[in-house]
């Protein structure tokens, strides 16, 4: 029902105007025929025509509509023959659907025009009416009761009331055509609002996505890198060593079990917060920092490790970003270092937070890795977990030519400095 409704409405208009003009073409016809006296007839008859088809093009073309119906008016001032007069006055009506849809169309820029066109038709049409009756408009047919004098404070009483209904009539309908107008621009912007809100709710929502696969792509990368590394480099030694030692044989694939056991323990960590809310102790902290470091020296790293102050400050993410740089710049020492590499950690977390340095030596591959230093996933996470956790991180050649050595560094500012 409605989209027909909606449909219908241009031609709203010209079918009232079609109606309006044959009603008052009936209800006139006896009064001015056209066989008659054409000369006065044709002038009413063309102004009833005019009125009309200032009443249909209104919708469509307000301007055009408002200057038809002022066409109408000046004419029937300059010439009597064409007014509406007795019964045919309620035409005059027909201009105050003129004045309001022109107002309610008109945009912003130009609705003075409109209001200008009000007062115009309030004035003409209240000297038509007023020229019309002669107790309205001529003193001379105003007398008093059993007198021949004019009762001229009745003459001006009868004309100030008629120019003010009709002025005001006519500003009544120019101000409900606005206030419709305004209440239909408002109407549009909360829509255009609420299209803008979706969109940008579904613009939010994919960034999220996007965001949560980025964060589940590191933690696996984190995961898996550090525990394959170790993994390959006990396999590696593992089988250089099955028949000179098969003891360190042994100690190398329980690493290995112990390796596989962590990862996969991490991995179902991970699943369970994409199904469930995380608990917030289950992920790693400062303190698995030591069985981190145990498993890299089983792997055949040597690991120096120092620590300063109590890091009390960090939160659970916090500590985790902490967890996850060691990990990933012990991994990459075991990686490009070689059997033979060594890192040195350094954990101070007596400045407002955690500073962390990372410095391993290896061999030609270490230099291979300083100098691609900017890429790589793992790196790249790294400086993106510590500017979550609202800090830094860095990493790069220990030394001006980058041989042998490179160097990790990142700070994690306590939570109460974040927040200040």
């Amino acid at each position: 029902m409605i989209p027909l409704l909606r449909r219908s409405r241009p031609f709203l208009e010209p079918v009232v105007a079609l109606l309006l003009l044959l009603w008052w073409a009936i209800a006139e016809t006896g009064r001015h025929p056209l066989p008659g006296d054409l000369r006065s007839a044709v002038p009413w008859w063309a102004a009833l025509v005019g009125v009309t088809v200032a009443i249909a093009l209104c919708r469509r073309l307000p301007f055009v509509a408002m200057s038809i119906a002022a066409a109408v008016l000046v004419g029937q001032l300059l010439f009597p023959a064409g007014a509406f007069t007795d019964s045919a006055t309620l035409v005059y009506a027909g201009l105050l659907i003129v004045v309001g849809t022109a107002a309610y169309r008109v945009g912003a820029p130009y609705r003075i025009l409109p209001a200008l066109f009000a007062l115009f038709v309030g004035v003409s049409v209240a000297g038509l009416l007023a020229r019309a009756r002669a107790d309205y408009w001529w003193p001379g047919s105003a007398l008093t009761p059993d007198s021949d004098t004019v009762d001229a404070a009745v003459v001006w009483s009868n004309r100030i009331t008629l120019f003010a209904v009709w002025i005001a009539l006519s500003l009544a309908a120019w101000g409900a055509g606005v206030a419709v107008a305004l209440w239909r621009d408002n109407r549009r912007g909360s829509a255009a609002l609420a299209r803008t809100a979706a969109e940008l709710a579904a613009a939010e929502t994919e960034v999220t996505i996007a965001s949560e696969r980025e964060r589940i792509a590191q933690d696996v990368h984190d995961i898996m890198a550090h525990s394959l590394s170790v993994i390959l480099a006990q396999a590696e030694g593992a089988r250089s060593l099955a028949e000179e030692r098969p003891e360190a044989m042994s100690r190398s694939l329980a690493t290995i079990a112990s390796s596989a056991r962590t990862s996969l323990t991490e991995v179902r960590m991970l699943i369970e917060t994409l199904v469930a809310e995380p608990d917030g102790r289950s992920a790693p902290a400062i303190d698995d920092l030591d069985p981190l470091v145990e498993r890299m020296r089983d792997a055949g790293l040597t690991v120096a490790v120092e620590r300063y102050g109590s890091p009390d400050g960090l939160t659970t993410t916090q500590e985790l970003a902490v967890y996850r740089i060691v990990q990933e710049a012990l991994t990459n020492a075991l990686k490009h270092g070689g059997s033979g590499a060594s890192a040195r950690v350094v954990l101070d977390a007596r400045g407002g937070g955690m500073m962390i340095s990372v410095a391993s030596s290896g061999g030609e591959p270490v230099r291979t890795a300083a100098r691609d230093a900017g890429g790589g996933r793992g790196l790249h996470g790294m400086r993106e977990r510590a500017r979550l956790a609202g800090g830094w991180a860095e990493a790069g050649p220990d030394d001006e030519d980058g041989v042998g050595s490179y160097l990790v560094t990142a700070f994690i500012p306590a939570a109460q400095s974040v927040l200040a």
